[in-house]
């Protein structure tokens, strides 16, 4: 029993210790469920963050489902306005696919969460203003997606660093990279997001008419998102058209989806340029915007800034000695091994060589025993050919002299008298030597009686019916039935009853 416990301690804690394991991957894939089918994200704070952690303890074993959590934690700080938070767990998650940012993990694989982490981590650092930077997160969360052969999200993340050069106004590379999206993309909603990105261009450069005209396709498209028209009321503002501007600004105001920074930029057009609004509702809509100002927009800005600077920080972030020592190390050690090895190999080559020389040699010889056993067998055969023709001719000799005594006993005139009938022993040692062997076989091997038996020495002597009957004392017409039953008792037929005798008779 003790044996017992000790085998199957190690087994329940195992199975103790994958339980929250297992609860970890299940709040993962409940979240990809909600993700995938309901297009939301899981907000159960309780669950993900143990999820988080619990994995987090498991990063090396699990870097898949790990880099999964980080990133529904993430989402799920980032709805929360934890942003410092958030792109903690986001820098978790860029490190799950390696052994301390430095040895990279094979059997990491999911590639497309990665890339949509690289995405939030853009998103960040564009809401900060930090576009350079926003820039490098599109690009990596671009060539994750492009690993997965994920196309759509591919030409998203292009079309995100199309804007961010557009919000550094480098106007010439941003108009390059829009350019071949539209030769390579065939999706209607990247392609629709790409104007979103021209028209945010158009504004930086000043060419209001083309912004409102790229809104105007935006919207035609079927995108009644609040980016373009707040893009398209700033149009109309700079170039003095402020019924417009002050239309779209309403419009902004009213969506139930307008962001704080889209309704913080529409107040101040609402408050300069409404000739309805009195000076009342100027100064309600001032200090509303300053109140929005100080409780929303400064805070935000604030975190995201604090959150830039973690990512920055961890970006410069050198990898440790100590983790290039033991990579120097396994190359050094897996070196060693294989040239170990390869010597080891070589050992063996040059034993196995020697293994097969000899047994080259073995074979010739066997290859020669083999040849003069042949050539013995053959002299044997060839020997034993000879005896067998001896043989049947010693054979042929004896049946020609029992032959020549039954024609000797049939021509006598008195046999019967003479060759002592009575006594059939005394009368088969008179005829033949091997008519005695003949009767001892029959009476011991085949149990023939003695009537029988006389019988069988009649019929190799070539007596017909009638003397047969007439001396063993037996009706004539009986002795064809008699000669069949003896003749089933040998195992013959009657037509061959005398040959088998004989050969019974000589041995064979």
């Amino acid at each position: 029993m003790p044996r017992r416990l000790f085998i199957l301690l190690p087994l329940v804690c195992t199975l103790i210790a994958c339980q929250p394991v297992r609860n970890a991957q299940q709040t993962v894939a409940l979240a990809d469920s909600l993700r995938v089918n309901e297009g939301v994200t899981c907000d159960d704070s309780l669950a993900l963050d143990e999820a988080y952690f619990t994995l987090g303890r498991w990063r090396l074993v699990y870097p898949s489902a790990y880099a999964r959590a980080c990133y529904y934690y993430g989402r799920m700080l980032r709805n929360r306005n934890d942003q410092v938070s958030a792109m903690r767990a986001f820098i978790s998650g860029t490190h799950a696919p390696y052994l301390q940012r430095v040895v990279p993990l094979p059997w990491f694989t999911d590639y497309h969460i990665l890339g949509r982490i690289y995405s939030n981590m853009g998103t960040m650092c564009h809401h900060a203003g930090e576009f350079e930077l926003s820039y490098d997160m599109y690009k990596s969360s671009a060539e994750q997606f492009n690993r997965r052969d994920e196309t759509t999200l591919y030409h998203y993340a292009r079309n995100a660093m199309a804007l961010q050069l557009a919000e550094q106004c480098k106007h010439d590379e941003a108009l390059s990279l829009i350019y071949a999206i539209e030769q390579e993309c065939t999706n209607a909603n990247v392609r629709t997001k790409l104007w979103e990105t021209k028209a945010i261009l158009y504004y930086n450069i000043a060419f209001y008419d083309s912004t409102i005209y790229a809104v105007n396709q935006l919207q035609q498209e079927g995108n009644h998102e609040t980016t373009g028209y707040v893009k398209e009321a700033q149009a109309f503002w700079h170039l003095q058209q402020y019924d417009s501007a002050l239309y779209y600004a309403k419009v902004v105001m009213d969506h139930p989806y307008a962001s704080d920074q889209d309704k913080y930029h529409m107040l101040y057009i609402l408050m300069k340029h409404d000739s309805s609004t009195g000076k009342e509702d100027v100064q309600a809509l001032s200090s509303a915007r300053a109140d929005l100002d100080a409780e929303v927009i400064e805070p935000l800005l604030q975190q995201l800034s604090a959150a830039v600077e973690v990512l920055r920080q961890d970006l410069d972030k050198k990898p440790h000695y100590i983790y290039l020592c033991f990579l120097l190390a396994s190359i050094c050690l897996i070196v060693g091994v294989a040239w170990v090895a390869k010597n080891h190999i070589k050992k063996v080559t040059i034993i196995e060589q020697e293994k097969h020389q000899q047994l080259s040699k073995r074979n010739t010889e066997i290859r020669a025993d083999i040849k003069q056993l042949q050539t013995s067998n053959k002299a044997l055969r060839q020997e034993n050919n000879d005896l067998q023709i001896m043989h049947y001719a010693h054979q042929e000799k004896i049946i020609q002299e029992i032959e020549n005594n039954c024609i000797a006993i049939n021509q006598s005139k008195d046999w019967k008298q003479e060759l002592h009938w009575k006594d059939y022993n005394a009368f088969c040692e008179t005829v033949d030597r091997y008519f005695l062997l003949l009767a001892t076989k029959l009476k011991t091997t085949n149990k023939l009686e003695e009537k029988e038996i006389r019988l069988c020495i009649l019929v190799l002597l070539e007596m017909d019916n009638f003397t047969i009957a007439k001396t063993i004392n037996y009706a004539p017409n009986g002795i064809g039935k008699y000669k069949y039953r003896i003749a089933q008792k040998l195992g013959t037929t009657i037509r061959e009853l005398r040959q088998f005798l004989i050969e019974m008779a000589i041995g064979r």
